[in-house]
């Protein structure tokens, strides 16, 4: 497997331009992908992603939009770390919970030492 090359975007919505360019003068949206893409040296799948999400972000397929999926993203690491926020606050909480004190007076819980 070779390994992941990222595109600027400038270059993918070149690719994706020429896709619906050349898409007229082509049998299927697939021969005009295939044509582009081995003419770039990219993998078709690869482009025919990119010429998917462009249709969904532009309104003329369905699905989660470029925005949509950063947004997404965003707010899992966002979740990912209040749950762990809230993992050291409870452990906290708990070993104070749990701690008495060694003169004698009233712990946090209620108890005497």
């Amino acid at each position: 497997m070779s390994p992941s090359i990222r595109h600027p975007p400038s270059f993918r919505a070149a690719a994706v331009a020429r896709v619906l360019r050349l898409r007229p003068s082509h049998a299927s949206e697939s021969a005009a992908v295939r044509a582009v893409a081995a003419g770039l040296g990219i993998n078709a799948e690869t482009l025919r992603g990119w010429v998917r999400q462009a249709e969904i972000d532009s309104g003329r397929r369905e699905g989660l939009t470029t925005a949509a999926r950063q947004e997404l993203f965003r707010l899992r690491v966002e979740l990912a770390n209040a749950r762990r926020a809230l993992e050291k606050a409870t452990a906290a909480t708990t070993q104070l919970a749990t701690t008495r004190p060694q003169d004698g007076t009233q712990g946090v819980d209620g108890a005497y030492s």
